[in-house]
């Protein structure tokens, strides 16, 4: 039976190109520096026009966050980073020293093939916090407005149909969520019901991710063995205190191989995939913890066309009184085409609509569970007939906050 990593389910609608200026992170720091001290709003105005062509570090992102706290500021700093989330980093992020030889680098995928098969069993019962941005933008698509049929003396004149658009909103924030996420036995469940912790306006997306915990790099990490993995570079680590730097290999996992699951929405059905696909580990060569996994998905016909990525990264968290590797941030990306209305008869191939979820996992806490027994001889005296304390003895789960 083959294992899933991640289902994404992607809404098909259309947008325009838009076109945006390009920046290295260099020139967006600089650019951010002349920004210092102006309003929110403006902060995010000079933004809101640019695109990223490297991808953006944690650290340097924090850094960021911290100097422009706005929340438009924010969101137009979390989206360029996302955009550029799967490209690769500045040259000055890239350690210069040599790559290591081939034996070394086949005792480092070993060493992390060691340290994937036991992370799931390391891991404790816990629940986490997964919170969500969502993006996405409003494509302009044509709406066909029909006026009623007319007589005109002794004829009648067929319907009036008449095109307009709507208008075009480029990618931005619809709204973010808050849910729990429970770790419990080696499985990851998701509290899917509303309530406490959860957020009631949580956007209607199309685009969802699980199996950050585990079956991801489970997957990947089995698929890429079996395919085909280059060494690609060292990378500094821009964290305060962190010295050694993180080995990156690139690997490509052909369809014939793949054991990751995708489920696309099509005619009323889910249609599962397992399509080949390609991205980048990176390794602590110390220990074999991956400390960022992304996966850019290959679809064939009839989805071709498609864009789908997800990019995981994990970080050293705090849960009960032990240190353990989880995921902290998480990106998933969409780009879909389709094709309505007028043009549809253009046969027009750029109408695609862009989705991106950005997730931060936060709050881990151990997930205990506690029993009480009540009796008709306790202190407490008989419990009423239908009340919680007459129910059978037995362990009741109970999410514990500090």
């Amino acid at each position: 039976m083959r294992k899933w990593a991640v289902a994404m389910l992607l809404a098909v609608s259309a947008w325009p190109a838009m076109a945006a200026k390009s920046m290295t992170v260099g020139q967006l720091g600089q650019l951010l520096d002349t920004l210092r001290g102006k309003s929110d709003g403006k902060v995010a105005q000079e933004l809101s026009d640019l695109e990223l062509t490297e991808r953006v570090s944690a650290a340097r992102l924090a850094k960021w966050e911290k100097d422009f706290p706005g929340s438009r500021s924010h969101e137009a700093l979390i989206k360029l980073s996302d955009l550029a989330a799967f490209f690769n980093p500045p040259a000055g992020d890239v350690d210069p020293i040599p790559g290591p030889d081939s034996e070394t680098q086949e005792r480092m995928l070993e060493l992390a093939g060691e340290y994937v098969k036991t992370t799931i069993t390391r891991l404790p019962n816990f629940i986490a916090t997964r919170e969500t941005t969502h993006f996405e933008d409003t494509p302009s698509e044509p709406v066909s407005e029909v006026a009623g049929e007319r007589v005109l003396g002794t004829r009648r004149q067929a319907p009036v149909i008449t095109f307009s658009s709507t208008e075009y909103k480029s990618l931005h924030s619809t709204g973010s969520s808050s849910v729990t996420v429970t770790y419990r036995d080696g499985f990851e469940v998701h509290d899917t019901a509303t309530g406490p912790g959860k957020n009631q306006n949580e956007p209607a997306t199309g685009l969802t991710t699980v199996g950050e915990f585990g079956p991801i790099l489970s997957v990947v990490m089995g698929d890429a063995m079996r395919g085909e993995v280059q060494w690609q570079r060292w990378e500094q680590r821009l964290e305060e205190g962190a010295n050694d730097p993180v080995a990156v290999f690139r690997y490509a996992v052909p369809q014939e191989q793949s054991n990751y699951l995708v489920g696309i929405p099509s005619g009323g059905k889910v249609d599962e995939i397992y399509p080949g696909y390609h991205g980048e580990i990176a390794i602590d060569p110390a220990t074999g913890a991956i400390l960022r996994i992304s996966a850019v998905l290959e679809l064939t016909s009839p989805y071709q066309m498609m864009q789908t990525a997800i990019l995981v990264e994990y970080a050293p968290v705090t849960i009960g009184e032990q240190s353990y590797i989880c995921p902290v941030h998480g990106v998933a990306f969409s780009k879909v085409p389709s094709v309505h209305g007028a043009a549809a008869q253009a046969g027009s191939a750029n109408d695609v609509k862009t989705e991106v979820n950005d997730v931060a996992f936060t709050q881990y806490h151990l997930f205990r569970s506690k029993a009480r027994i009540v009796t008709g001889d306790s202190g407490e005296g008989d419990a009423p007939v239908g009340s919680p304390a007459a129910a059978p003895a037995g362990a009741t789960p109970e999410r514990h906050q500090p």
